[in-house]
């Protein structure tokens, strides 16, 4: 017998909780139509015990950590748009975020490991806007403060990548795989749910 994903059981779990409830509402509505409908019960109600929450405790065990993953994330079209001066058109901010981002699956140039990200970034999209002729635009007072943002963005990722370094955590759940090791590798995982 092939065995079932984690998902998969606490999903089969959850609608055996959903399913319980209401075969106690239906047995509940049974009753009532009994009591009501015999003289000696009449006067009394059926009982009204019902399961508002249930705790399944899962035995589980750390079986390996991965190594931190050596992958630095590229600036996005969506950080670019927002990074972007506001005193842009809209439009033209939207479509300056794609050209930006297909710009940077190009030459892959754009990642946040790039220490010259903000400058390259600018240099880009400074070009751009001298193409498109924009009427209005301070350079001068824009630029550099695009420049300081994405610089901040980068900082930022750099700061928490180092400190938290991104790892994966595999667990064994499986009986067979749990009666392998002993049982100080063993935790229990209480899960708790709210079935009302």
């Amino acid at each position: 017998m092939e065995a079932l994903p984690l998902r998969e059981i606490l999903a089969s779990l959850l609608k055996e909780f959903e399913a319980a409830g209401v075969a106690a509402d239906v047995s509940r509505e049974h009753w009532r139509q009994v009591y009501e409908s015999n003289a000696l019960l009449k006067e009394f109600a059926p009982s009204r015990l019902r399961i508002t929450e249930a705790t399944i405790s899962l035995p589980l065990a750390l079986s390996e950590i991965t190594a931190p993953k050596n992958h630095t994330p590229m600036l996005t079209s969506q950080q670019l748009l927002r990074l972007l001066p506001t005193t842009l058109p809209m439009d033209l901010r939207e479509r300056l975020a794609l050209e930006a981002a297909q710009y940077i699956q190009k030459t892959k140039r754009m990642t946040f490991a790039n220490k010259n990200l903000a400058s390259t970034v600018v240099g880009f999209l400074a070009e751009q806007v001298r193409l498109q002729k924009v009427q209005n635009f301070d350079q001068k007072a824009e630029w550099p403060a695009l420049q300081q943002r994405v610089e901040q963005l980068r900082a930022d990722f750099t700061n928490r990548s180092s400190q938290n370094p991104e790892r994966e955590a595999f667990f064994s759940y499986q009986t067979e795989e749990l009666l392998k090791m002993g049982s100080d590798k063993i935790t229990r995982f209480d899960l708790k749910i709210a079935i009302d």
